[in-house]
């Protein structure tokens, strides 16, 4: 499952064999989440600044048909290099608890949970609910799963900004920059560039990409597909919130 942005919640549902869920991201809703007759999350998207004992609590309910064993986990992020974000399903976010990890729910019936922020760290993380009939292991064949992804974001009291530039690439006819926050925000990386080649001067925008703290991205800088073959100069200025920074890289493109 992949998300463009960091926030909102995901509902999915799949078929999957027995005891396995493979749900996949089908479609987002803001405040409750389910898809019909499955299971649903209510005030799941958690932003609030960062304080030990935050707490807020969300609402899981089984609409389904069946009774359903359900799993709620707090996890860190992943990030790709194209900026999209991922629940890591091998870790946890260790310093977000959850009231109950593990219930089961009849049909019709809903469960309150508490969701417990234990230092005043700042956090950005995804909360997994996972559902399935509780009678999975007798079931044979295919079986649906429901799997909710939402958001959790405990703000810093003070924003602190710090973008490490690396090398500039061509990937899939891309100009890219290599973008590394060591900062405490999430907030977007946008920007300009201006291409100095052969045959005169490229200008555009660099499309605002989300960024976590400690990851690193490709940030796409504009098209080469029409470029001639040469050598460029490319001076690309970034904004994170109020920082900014101007870097000057050089390229060659190759004949194709």
């Amino acid at each position: 499952m992949q998300l463009k942005v960091l926030g909102g919640v995901i509902a999915g549902a799949a078929v999957v064999a027995a005891g396995a869920v493979i749900a996949q991201a089908d479609g987002t809703k803001a405040g409750a989440s389910a898809l019909e007759g499955g299971l649903a999350l209510e005030n799941g998207l958690i932003q609030r600044p960062a304080a030990a004992g935050a707490n807020n609590v969300v609402k899981v309910s089984n609409r389904s048909k069946a009774a359903m064993t359900v799993a709620v986990t707090p996890r860190p992020w992943i990030q790709s290099s194209t900026g999209a974000v991922s629940p890591n399903r091998r870790s946890t976010l260790r310093d977000v608890g959850v009231s109950e990890s593990a219930f089961t729910l009849k049909p019709g019936e809903a469960k309150e949970i508490t969701v417990t922020l234990k230092t005043g760290t700042p956090q950005y993380g995804a909360l997994e609910v996972v559902g399935l009939p509780t009678d999975v292991a007798k079931r044979k064949g295919l079986i649906t799963g429901y799997r909710l992804v939402s958001s959790l974001r405990y703000l810093p009291a003070a924003k602190t900004y710090a973008l490490t530039v690396g090398a500039a690439k061509i990937k899939q006819d891309m100009l890219t920059l290599s973008v590394k926050s060591s900062g405490n925000t999430a907030e977007p990386v946008s920007g300009t560039v201006r291409l100095k080649g052969p045959l005169g001067t490229r200008q555009g925008s660099v499309k605002a990409t989300g960024l976590l703290p400690g990851k690193t991205i490709a940030l796409g800088l504009l098209s080469t597909k029409k470029l001639t073959a040469g050598s460029y100069t490319a001076s690309v200025s970034l904004k994170q919130g109020t920082f900014k920074k101007t870097v000057t890289k050089k390229i060659r493109i190759s004949s194709r």
